[in-house]
């Protein structure tokens, strides 16, 4: 009866309809923020184009939160070619298997360059790609890539690419004859691979999806999914940061201060790192290769909702950001823990009383909420509340065997160190 239908319905999203009731979204008041971005969303489709033949018409935004909100308006169903964004997922994929050292072996971590064309200069520094995020750096991460078994996406353009992949043949042999590749390298499953990538068809909305696992360290909030470790995520981001965009992306991390990375195509995927991922595409593109429209909107939206990484955080938010904290650690809710931490918060600030998110996940026995503040956070295990009481003490006081076992690893660390 009624009583079925309704657990049926809430079975597998509990976390999430607890997290509305209890207004503990990262954006509370969401209603407002669809409002505000709706008006952003059509002040941009007004502007004025810069290109009279290119499809005026098609211009849409979708944005996905790390806590599963959407928003979509516009031509956000609408397919277009991932292109260059699928660069920082090959990335990203290859660090997740392969780890960060081992690809950097390959690939360097430079910012952007006009020189990065074999056409104009040569295209290594110190024997490498200047970056993955160039052309040359998204062929090695396609070759260090051992898997080629891709999603069921449609493929539209693969066919003209592969005629027109003369240059990235070109690029493949340049390399191959500077010893770039790790040995032995297939060079036609290589750019096979690439060329896959990057004529896969996605929406906005799929898009956001992909931006919003990367804000979220790797997770993916609309399956729960582990998809990447939290590493290789922030590895992606911190390329996507300082190469993303082609030559503005200095002005773009300027203005913003959000990892983005942009295609030919006209898409444009920014990320808020433990806020949210959005993908915006319009198909006119300005001098730098960029949709202005999207790089417009993704400007605005940074400004409008105080995103930028350097924007005055108040007392009564950084109190609130406490508040919030030590409930995560209450609840044992690792997740939006490792939300705040990748999100910049402070996850060892402390109370009135002089308790902090260990000594409360401590007391209420969460062993893998106390090892994650431990192992990521560099929290202090030493620190004592207004009644002279440490975590371990804590625990011990609670009876948790294993959190006490845990505690008492790093508590003796800390004091011999003293």
């Amino acid at each position: 009866g009624t009583e079925y239908t309704f657990q049926r319905c809430v079975t597998g999203f509990v976390s999430f309809i607890l997290k509305a009731l209890q207004g503990r979204f990262v954006i509370p008041d969401f209603s407002l923020f669809t409002e505000e971005t709706q008006k952003l969303f059509l002040k941009c489709k007004q502007l004025s184009p810069l290109k009279e033949r290119c499809d005026t018409a098609k211009w849409g935004v979708s944005v996905c939160t790390v806590d599963g909100q959407r928003l979509s308006v516009g031509d956000f169903a609408e397919p277009c070619v991932l292109g260059e964004i699928s660069w920082p997922v090959l990335y990203a994929l290859a660090v997740d298997q392969l780890g960060p050292d081992y690809v950097h072996r390959y690939v360097g971590v430079e910012e952007f360059s006009k020189f990065h064309n074999i056409s104009t200069s040569p295209s290594l520094y110190a024997g490498l790609p200047h970056s993955p995020l160039v052309e040359t750096g998204a062929i090695i991460c396609s070759s260090l890539l051992q898997v080629c078994v891709l999603c069921n996406k449609e493929h539209a353009n693969l066919s003209s690419v592969r005629k027109d992949s003369i240059r990235l043949h070109a690029l493949s042999f340049y390399l191959q004859e500077k010893k770039c590749f790790p040995d032995p390298v297939d060079i036609s499953a290589t750019l096979d691979l690439l060329l896959q990538c990057s004529s896969t068809e996605v929406t906005c909305e799929s898009g956001a999806a992909v931006a919003a696992t990367l804000a979220n360290g790797g997770l993916c909030p609309l399956s729960a999914d582990q998809v990447l470790l939290p590493s290789a995520a922030r590895s992606t981001l911190s390329m996507m940061q300082v190469a993303g965009m082609n030559d503005y992306s200095r002005i773009f991390h300027f203005k913003t201060s959000v990892p983005a990375k942009s295609s030919a195509s006209g898409a444009v995927m920014i990320v808020v790192p433990g806020v949210l991922g959005l993908m915006a595409w319009s198909p006119e593109l300005d001098s730098f290769g960029n949709s202005w429209r999207a790089v417009h909107f993704c400007e605005e939206l940074v400004s409008t909702f105080q995103l930028h990484s350097f924007d005055i955080r108040t007392p009564f938010r950084q109190g609130y950001q406490i508040m919030n904290i030590l409930l995560a650690a209450f609840r044992g809710d690792l997740q939006s823990l490792r939300r705040y931490f990748l999100s910049g918060a402070d996850v060892n600030a402390v109370d009135y009383d002089g308790r902090s998110a260990l000594h409360v996940a401590a007391s209420e026995g969460h062993l893998e909420l106390v090892r994650f503040l431990m192992e990521n956070t560099g929290a202090r295990c030493l620190v004592k509340d207004r009644w002279g009481n440490t975590a371990l003490q804590e625990a011990m006081r609670f009876n948790h065997k294993s959190v006490v076992q845990l505690l008492k690893k790093y508590t003796d660390r800390d004091e011999t160190s003293q």
